[in-house]
């Protein structure tokens, strides 16, 4: 009797625990994403990154921060112009044939094919590839009024997914990204994350361990109500 019911407290404590190390969570990350969106706006030129000169020059022409580009670009490809992605997404920005064609229909960035009719050496030229991806950058951050990690989540997961959800979608992939972005801006920046960034990494894995622990407890708590029906016959706590 006495263990079930330190079970019991201990189940409810973890449940508190995790709630409050969420709660948390989500504050740093506002607080992070708050900083970064006020400060990567800012227009900042690359150097020291390849392809920089094509950077800086789709990012003038689009009006979003070089650094901003360089730092998706990372997360993307890590700067392999010939990568490809299982889903299709091609080269260093990893733009899928469909956002490509919707992209250089408005800019006609590919001017030795019609729109329709680029092909794979198309979407791996670095300069290209750089125009396209900045291109479509600069409209999702239009599209969301100069929040930059809204247009981030939206281009892994597509507009319609933050509009469904009306912040970053909860697929972890996504969450994932953004946080590889951020922490690239902040690596070219040669910054070190803010305090609520550092915090985060040390919540989630308060966060998971108290998962964990949760986990256990049930666990403990199946393993009594089998040893009470094996030896007594009853469901009822001894």
């Amino acid at each position: 009797m006495t263990l079930w019911y330190w079970l019991l407290v201990l189940l409810l404590l973890d449940v508190a625990a995790i709630s409050l190390t969420g709660y948390m969570i989500t504050v740093c990350q506002r607080l992070l994403h708050r900083d970064f969106n006020r400060h990567a706006a800012v227009w900042q030129r690359v150097d020291s990154v390849p392809y920089a000169v094509f950077i800086n020059s789709a990012a003038a022409k689009y009006e979003v921060s070089p650094m901003v580009v360089a730092a998706v670009i990372q997360a993307e490809s890590s700067f392999q112009p010939r990568a490809l992605s299982p889903a299709g997404a091609y080269g260093l920005m990893q733009v899928i044939p469909g956002t490509w064609r919707y992209v250089n229909n408005k800019i006609r960035a590919c001017t030795n094919c019609y729109p329709g009719d680029c092909t794979p050496e198309c979407f791996f030229k670095p300069e290209l590839n750089i125009q396209i991806g900045t291109a479509y950058l600069s409209e999702l951050w239009q599209r969301y009024s100069g929040n930059l990690v809204l247009a981030i989540a939206a281009y892994n997961a597509g507009p319609h997914a933050v509009d469904k959800y009306g912040t970053i979608p909860p697929f972890a992939e996504t969450m994932e990204y953004v946080e590889r972005v951020i922490n690239n801006w902040y690596e070219l920046q040669q910054r070190h994350l803010p305090m609520p960034g550092r915090a985060v990494y040390g919540l989630k894995i308060l966060y998971r361990g108290l998962r964990y622990v949760g986990w256990g407890t049930w666990v403990l708590r199946l393993g009594l109500m089998y040893r009470n029906y094996k030896f007594y016959r009853s469901w009822r706590w001894r």
